[in-house]
């Protein structure tokens, strides 16, 4: 097959899976949009498709960068903690009693504080995205 030929065949099959959608903004809703895609360091057109896609019903939002990187952390440290109520119980097994009671309150008292922060955070960041304050709660699940 020569080169010509494998990429008519691909471009064929690439507009049976792929389609293509032409959008009008206005100058206002256009600059709107490209400060959101520059804020989040990614084209507009990406932008676009991810809030249309959000705008579903049952589909999960993604988190804005800034909200993934910290969600990450928050992963990495619930992870930790996890990890550390685990070694406690398998000690305690051992040795049939738990050396600090309060150990384990402690971290998760500390986990449902980062948890409380990032969700503020998640809520201002989304407060900043939507400036009118619309909602879309009653077309959601």
């Amino acid at each position: 097959m020569d080169r010509s030929e494998y990429l008519r065949t691909y471009r064929q099959k690439y507009r049976e899976h792929a389609k293509r959608v032409n959008l009008t903004f206005d100058l206002s809703e256009h600059r709107l949009l490209s400060r959101a895609a520059k804020a989040e360091g990614i084209p507009l057109a990406a932008l676009v498709k991810r809030l249309a896609l959000q705008s579903l019903p049952g589909v999960q939002a993604e988190a804005p960068g800034a909200l993934a990187e910290e969600l990450a952390e928050l992963d990495r440290v619930i992870r930790t903690i996890a990890n550390n109520v685990n070694q406690m119980a398998r000690h305690s097994n051992r040795i049939a009693h738990v050396l600090d009671e309060q150990e384990v309150f402690l971290h998760i008292a500390a986990l449902q504080d980062e948890l409380k922060r990032s969700v503020a955070r998640a809520a201002a960041m989304s407060s900043r995205m939507n400036p009118e304050g619309d909602t879309d709660d009653e077309a959601r699940p």
